[in-house]
């Protein structure tokens, strides 16, 4: 996650017209800077369950293994995913505003005009239009994460009185913000998509000469894509068994890990779309128009160069030499750094499970070898 640009990021009171999310308040009253109030905010909330399961009922954060080894619970190990995933999802909040006022002037230059103010718009906050969509899909999560509480209780036989006397008092406490701030996600991906592909299609005009300017889309969906492949990979670690070393996965977790994963995933994809596809469509079109453009001049040039005209001869040549430079820019509005980039985030939702794998197996090395 980004940590930069603090000196980008407004922090004064919200905009006339625009809000921000609860957590977005919370970084700008901070005193610690972003990556220390991440930090926090993860200590606090994990810190906050092993005081419940030191003082509850438990289960209690380790237990031992068949072997004598200290091993971590496996509702330790959720607490943790959990911890991280809430973490994850507030930072997001902020850093997406730090980054659309790193990428405004870029993106303000690029679309010039009218498409300037609506760049510069961009860091100020959420439009109070979207408000409603907001409070509404955060209810709606708050009410899964309730949801999901009456299921562990009565799916597993407790009694009110002794989940909330164990770490269920926790669970109870994170999964309403913690549901909340998962389904509002999904406006944040409508609303992103909706902006982009609206301040493209109402104020992009491509310049062939400048397509250098264009690679601030390209940096902009790289960003999400990213974003959502973090959040992947996290998700992910739900399915790693950390109290049974026998058994790397937790296959019982597939059913409600894997459909998660699939929609970050596809989320991060659907906003690295909005992105680039709509310029890669302008880029198409612009040059079509010149290579248009450029044929109808050669055929006026032809029949005159064909009949010995050496101006019209040379000015065909030109034309031609100028049509090969058209053909070959570039269509989308990518560098190859970004590329590069994006092709190693498509790796990180494998991260967990690949250095899961690599730690069992070097662990049953070493204590196949007595050491």
């Amino acid at each position: 996650m980004d940590a930069s640009p603090t000196e980008n990021t407004p922090k004064t009171a919200t905009e006339p017209g625009f809000f921000q999310p609860a957590e977005v308040h919370a970084y700008r009253l901070s005193p610690f800077g972003f990556r220390l109030t991440t930090l926090l905010i993860f200590a606090v909330l994990y810190g906050a369950y092993i005081l419940i399961a030191e003082l509850s009922s438990g289960p209690s954060l380790f237990e031992t293994g068949p072997d004598g080894q200290v091993l971590l619970t496996r509702v330790a190990w959720i607490a943790i995913v959990l911890s991280l995933i809430f973490t994850a999802g507030t930072a997001f909040t902020e850093n997406g505003m730090r980054l659309w006022a790193l990428e405004a002037d870029d993106l303000a230059a690029a679309l010039g005009g009218a498409g300037a103010e609506e760049a510069r718009k961009l860091p100020l906050g959420i439009p109070v239009s979207w408000r409603g969509r907001y409070v509404i899909l955060f209810l709606a999560g708050a009410a899964a994460g309730l949801g999901f509480n009456v299921f562990m209780i009565l799916g597993n036989g407790f009694t009110i009185s002794g989940y909330l006397g164990s770490v269920g008092l926790w669970f109870l406490l994170v999964s309403p913000f913690l549901y909340g701030i998962g389904f509002r996600a999904g406006a944040d991906v409508a609303r992103e998509s909706g902006v982009l592909k609206a301040i493209i299609r109402e104020h992009l005009e491509v310049d062939l000469f400048h397509l250098d300017q264009l690679e601030v889309f390209g940096r902009i969906g790289l960003r999400s894509a990213r974003t959502w492949m973090i959040m992947a990979a996290i998700i992910l670690l739900f399915l790693i068994n950390p109290n049974a070393p026998d058994e790397l996965f937790a296959t019982d977790q597939l059913g409600m890990t894997i459909p998660v994963v699939t929609a970050s995933v596809l989320g991060g994809l659907f906003l690295l779309a909005s992105a680039l596809y709509p310029v890669h469509a302008k880029i198409r079109a612009a040059k079509q128009a010149e290579l248009d453009r450029i044929h109808g001049e050669m055929a006026q040039m032809r029949d005159k160069a064909l009949s010995g005209d050496a101006e019209a001869a040379s000015a065909l040549a030109g034309l031609t030499d100028y049509e090969i430079w058209v053909n070959n820019l570039r269509e989308w509005p990518v560098s190859a750094s970004v590329t590069t980039r994006f092709s190693l985030y498509i790796l990180l939702p494998v991260i967990p499970i690949v250095g899961s794998y690599l730690f069992e197996n070097l662990a049953d090395r070493l204590v196949s070898g007595g050491v």
